[in-house]
């Protein structure tokens, strides 16, 4: 298929957490769809495997990694900065990284708190307030929350810090989207349940699923591409998978 009739033609993408897991499948379904993209980790050995990996598939012209801890805030600055001078201003970012601590409230030290909301709400607030500042009308922001973060699913014995911090990525997204609409810019929300990740692994040994990564990039896409998603801004898309 002619890069011009590609869903993703023309568009530079960020993405957050993006060396394994879901990250990692959004960006090579990304590049695919003809999408220049840059991925991110605080993890440097992770992160130079999966960008070496996809340059060999897709051409070093297609694919960036940054080094990048998105709850710092000149990390984020540099990682904007780098792209733009790597392939241009982003059109599209992925706010993925997270981070899980498993542990009762009362087992739970302070430190291990602020490192849950820091990297996984406070990373996303960065990044998508400097995508406000740079984006270009037509921009897209999607954020991955989870089932743990939504009303009335069944919640899991110690997940109280990951599941606060991902009810606030689902508040932060519905209030993104009215502040985005000035600009041009569509903020919407993907909340999956469990994905055969590294992170539900540890998360929740015993627990089985038939859901993949690259299932949940696929909906990912839909809501990146001007034709099929344009005027879907707020959106929380809550993603029963199968176990």
């Amino acid at each position: 298929m002619p890069n011009s009739e590609k869903k993703l033609a023309g568009k530079i993408a960020i993405i957050t957490g993006g060396a394994r897991g879901i990250g990692a499948a959004t960006a090579e379904l990304f590049i695919s769809e003809g999408a220049k993209v840059i991925i991110t980790s605080r993890t440097s050995s992770e992160l130079g495997e999966a960008s070496l990996r996809l340059q060999k598939e897709f051409g070093e012209d297609k694919i960036f990694s940054v080094v990048t801890d998105v709850s710092r805030e000149k990390d984020v600055l540099n990682l904007f900065d780098a792209t733009e001078k790597k392939f241009g201003t982003p059109s599209i970012l992925i706010n993925n990284a997270a981070i899980f601590i498993g542990k009762s409230v009362t087992e739970m030290s302070v430190s291990e708190w602020d490192e849950t909301m820091a990297v996984n709400v406070r990373g996303s607030f960065l990044c998508a307030r400097e995508s406000f500042k740079r984006m270009k009308p037509g921009g897209a922001i999607v954020n991955i929350s989870s089932l743990a973060g939504v009303r009335g699913t069944d919640k899991f014995l110690n997940f109280t810090a990951y599941t606060t911090s991902k009810f606030g990525v689902v508040g932060m997204t519905e209030n993104l989207a009215v502040e985005g609409k000035a600009l041009g810019i569509r903020v919407n929300c993907v909340a999956p349940g469990a994905v055969e990740t590294e992170m539900l692994r540890k998360a929740a040994p015993g627990l089985k699923t038939q859901t993949k990564p690259s299932d949940i990039a696929k909906v990912i896409l839909t809501l990146c591409d001007d034709k099929e998603s344009k005027n879907v801004t707020g959106s929380v898309i809550e993603l029963f998978t199968n176990v």
